[in-house]
């Protein structure tokens, strides 16, 4: 009898201490570790301090709707302090609009006053769009914001477009908000995008900063900008890039400020191939996928072979020898 209500004690201070979890799912086993079991026979022992559990299954609901549905082989929980351990998490976590997020962890903290939840090791998660995977996640229940650190990859696919794009990005760390189906990543970032189509080129890209919006289909780049598409390389301090220009004739990616072009330059003639660098300069570059140029503005400069070419505008086009000048006066092209 005494036993039971024991039981029956830690259970409902369980409930408590999850404070805002409403509705249990069914538990296939659950006890107090040995040690504890050997102080909880000691009649002055407290029940508020460190609790033990084994296949722990619980939703939490907030204002009638879902907020986190979690399952963990193991629990050890401490009321006083209002941390929670969990080992090998995995679950749903629901957005404020409802959208899914799918989680999974080798290891995993539950702080109720912070209303927040801290994954580590081998940390994936899934969203509608996306799939993310970190060494550390946190993520905030009542703002919809994941933070991640640690080894941060991410798979996103747009699915507005009807060529969808695959969106691969790593860095140090990055701030994701699922509901926005919006990301900031920071520190050494490196990101590539592949068309669905394989003949249709990637652009690789490296910045310090990348924002990510899957809704606008933008990406944002900042400090240290390094863009590449097949024999072009450029540099600068800040870029964007717009998915849905790829087969518009349309800018697909423009670069802001102290820009810098290297172009490898493969001309076939007669059977022979010969090729050359070419290297420019401006504040500004646009460049169109669908017609294979791109657009120097800004004191722009060329130097390619033993020309130096400058203008107010000037027109590269790939792997082609010509070079169109628009010097407000003139609009000519040298070979």
């Amino acid at each position: 009898m005494i036993n039971s209500f024991k039981k029956s004690f830690v259970f409902f201070s369980f409930l408590l201490i999850l404070g805002g979890i409403t509705i249990w799912g069914e538990s296939v086993e659950w006890k107090r570790s040995q040690a504890l079991k050997n102080e909880a026979e000691d009649e002055s022992q407290s029940y508020d301090q460190e609790s033990y559990f084994e296949t722990v299954s619980f939703y939490r609901v907030k204002n009638e709707k879902p907020v986190l549905h979690l399952d963990a082989k193991e629990l050890s929980m401490n009321s006083a302090t209002g941390k929670s351990l969990f080992a090998e998490p995995e679950g749903v976590a629901f957005t404020s609009n409802g959208e899914p997020v799918q989680y999974s962890a080798r290891n995993g903290f539950l702080f109720r006053a912070q209303d927040q939840v801290i994954f580590e090791n081998e940390v994936k998660f899934k969203m509608e769009t996306s799939t993310l995977s970190a060494d550390k996640t946190t993520y905030f229940m009542n703002i919809d914001e994941i933070v991640s650190e640690g080894n941060v990859e991410t798979i996103s696919i747009s699915e507005k477009n009807k060529t969808k794009e695959n969106i691969k990005v790593w860095s140090n760390s990055a701030i994701t908000w699922p509901s926005k189906d919006k990301s900031r990543y920071e520190g050494d970032v490196r990101g590539v995008i592949k068309r669905k189509r394989v003949y249709e080129e990637s652009v690789s890209f490296k910045a310090q900063q990348v924002d990510v919006n899957m809704l606008t289909l933008q990406i944002d780049l900042l400090e240290k900008v390094h863009l590449e598409k097949q024999q072009l390389k450029a540099d600068s301090h800040r870029g964007e890039i717009f998915l849905e220009n790829y087969n518009k004739k349309l800018k697909y990616f423009v670069l802001y400020d102290d820009v810098k072009v290297v172009e490898k330059v493969k001309l076939e003639k007669d059977g022979r191939v010969s090729s050359f660098e070419r290297r420019a300069f401006g504040e500004k570059l646009e460049g169109m996928m669908s017609e294979s140029k791109i657009i120097l503005t800004g004191y722009p400069k060329v130097f390619q072979q033993n020309d130096v070419i400058t203008g107010n505008k000037i027109v590269l086009r790939e792997n082609n020898e010509v070079v169109e000048v628009d010097d407000a006066n003139t609009n000519f092209i040298l070979r």
